[in-house]
């Protein structure tokens, strides 16, 4: 295959990274399998990434494989209001590198991503959106008053990354954010994100052969994901006699109890049994066995969402999906019966999915080939290079006229 190659491509976002006492550099396998699959498209790949907190060494479970690919320190991970007041304590490494960068790739949001750009000078710049910290705020489980505080940085990192959008290319991974960003930037491209290999898929046929069935959700553990929700609808199954499990893999987030209170809403429920948190799992073979022995994925967004990667993994690993219709789901997922869409925040409109799919053989075999087809089209390979293609465009001075 013919590379798309970016000589020196500087990359930044807050996921942290770490050299290990044998040299080898980790990171999240969310982050590094993004990062190795675009190296491929570099002469030399220097991702500006934190070394993590105490706390966050035991997430960094991927080492990175490409030969082109230099970590080079953005500092601890500090707090986001000492990213904010104090960013030139971050973005010095960049400065000292700018001179020998090509250009310039940023994800966001991200604290450090206004300050990083003002500092990458008049190297062609693109962002990499993937989400937005205003809209998920509402459903943070913080005090009013904080909650006020986060809102308000929240809309001053918007206008700062607007700002810095102006002379950049801002590549967007679902139609909300294409829908709030084109009128705004001058420069706004749709692409697709995702953490799926050729290699990850799996085949068979059907699910649901045997009882109890088991539904999964894998992803982080996080409020606005519906983990509550999921929660509730397994109670009201088990009151109506059917026999399901719920399994919950991916990391807790920090601040954010929800897991307590789903061990609290479980116990309430007298179903502590049938919800299983197993902790977070790297992505690959141990993350996707559970995926091998599940019956039905269930994605229960309360929120806005790019498209959640977990469903293009649920897809590959031929599991029927019962998702929610926020973000960027309804407009990749609608029409063309991949999986089951309810509304966001109803248990009862849930339930209506998973008994659907758990008791419609023909709908279930057809969301699993149609759903299984579908990420076919959407690998790591196949949108990285597309993704390498853009930025090479962009960084020669001619694609910055015309676009």
């Amino acid at each position: 295959m013919a590379r798309c190659e970016i000589l020196r491509l500087a990359y930044h976002y807050h996921v942290p990274a770490w050299r290990r006492p044998d040299g080898r550099v980790v990171t999240s396998s969310t982050e590094g399998r993004f990062l190795d699959s675009l190296a491929v498209h570099c002469d030399e790949l220097i991702c500006f990434l934190h070394e993590p907190r105490d706390e966050e060494h035991s997430r960094l479970d991927y080492v990175f494989e490409s030969p082109n690919l230099r970590w080079v320190s953005f500092g601890r991970h500090a707090s986001t209001p000492e990213r904010t007041l104090f960013p030139w304590r971050f973005t010095r490494p960049f400065v000292r590198w700018r001179d020998r960068l090509d250009a310039v790739l940023l994800r966001g949001p991200s604290p450090l991503l206004p300050a990083t750009a003002r500092q990458a000078g008049g190297l062609p710049l693109a962002m990499l959106l993937v989400g937005d910290y205003e809209a998920v705020v509402n459903d943070l489980p913080q005090p009013v008053l904080r909650k006020a505080a986060i809102r308000y940085w929240a809309n001053w990192n918007s206008h700062r990354q607007q700002a810095a959008g102006r002379d950049a290319l801002t590549l967007v991974n679902s139609e909300e954010l294409y829908q709030r960003w084109s009128p705004v930037l001058p420069r706004v491209v749709s692409v697709r994100t995702t953490n799926l290999l050729g290699a990850d898929f799996h085949v068979r046929e059907d699910t649901c052969a045997e009882r109890p069935y088991r539904l999964l959700y894998a992803g982080r553990m996080d409020r606005g994901k519906g983990l509550l929700v999921m929660v509730d609808a397994v109670a009201r199954l088990v009151a109506r006699g059917e026999n399901a499990l719920l399994d919950l893999v991916g990391p807790a987030q920090p601040g954010d109890p929800v897991l307590t209170d789903v061990a609290r809403l479980a116990a309430d429920q007298g179903i502590s049994d049938r919800v299983v948190y197993h902790g977070s799992r790297p992505i690959g073979p141990e993350l996707y066995a559970f995926h091998r022995r599940a019956d039905v994925f269930l994605q229960a967004s309360l929120q806005t969402e790019g498209f959640p990667r977990a469903i293009w993994e649920a897809l590959a690993n031929s599991l029927p999906v019962v998702a929610t219709t926020v973000g960027g789901i309804p407009l990749v997922l609608r029409d063309r019966e991949t999986a089951r869409l309810v509304e966001p925040r109803s248990a009862q409109g849930l339930v209506k999915g998973i008994m659907d799919v758990v008791y419609g053989r023909v709908l279930r075999r057809r969301l699993i080939r149609n759903g299984r087809r579908l990420a076919k089209s959407n690998t790591l390979e196949l949108q990285t290079r597309k993704l390498a293609g853009l930025l090479k465009d962009w960084s020669r001075p001619a694609g910055r006229r015309t676009q």
